[in-house]
């Protein structure tokens, strides 16, 4: 059934913020990623973006984790390539953040409202990578279909249930495939926020 729901995306604050916060840890309580009432030791250190029905519910999240390289998430869990962590640690500490708690409502489809929001905001702040870890699947598809530029930087492995891969992301070669591969999704993710008449999915 198609989703005709109109949705509010933006940076999460106060009130938002924490009930942005409630449902990734409550979606990811359900899925076995998180024990309940388990600390979430990122959460002070992250800028959390949310998706919202227009009746204000939260229906979908994701943050921007920002700390020294060598205490991001990925960067602790994975083994990473002594090659790219040598790039990676040329990169200035204000010009990188990790991508993480990608979460959503079932039947919402704001997958790609949140990468735009987040993709908008890391360009207006003077972020020029992502670091991510991303299950196996959705790497292969996010590269074959989408396009998107990731580079692995370090071993897969088991993570939060499933084969995960350390991955880099550079925005500006981001944007350049899809401005090459897919021009009307660069649109999209390039367009004003919140624009009601335009709708994308992944």
């Amino acid at each position: 059934m198609k989703d005709t729901t109109r949705y509010q995306y933006g940076v999460a604050k106060g009130m938002v913020r924490e009930q942005a916060i409630r449902l990734h840890h409550d979606r990811y309580e359900e899925i076995g990623f998180f024990k309940k009432d388990e600390t979430d030791p990122y959460e002070q250190l992250s800028t959390y973006f949310a998706a919202q029905t227009e009746d204000g519910v939260i229906v979908g999240v994701t943050r921007l984790i920002k700390d020294r390289l060598e205490e991001l998430p990925t960067i602790k869990h994975f083994r990473i390539y002594d090659l790219e962590m040598a790039k990676l640690n040329q990169l200035d500490r204000t010009r990188f953040a990790e991508v993480s708690a990608f979460t959503k409502m079932p039947q919402h489809e704001v997958g790609a409202g949140l990468i735009k929001t987040v993709l908008q905001y890391s360009l207006d702040t003077g972020l020029t990578h992502w670091i991510c870890c991303i299950d196996e699947r959705v790497y292969k598809y996010m590269t074959r279909m989408i396009k998107f530029p990731l580079k692995v930087v370090g071993e897969p492995q088991v993570y939060l249930g499933s084969v995960t891969i350390p991955c880099a992301l550079q925005l500006s070669e981001f944007l350049a495939s899809l401005q090459q591969h897919r021009p009307s999704l660069y649109e999209f993710f390039m367009s004003p926020l919140n624009n009601a008449s335009e709708r994308v999915s992944l």
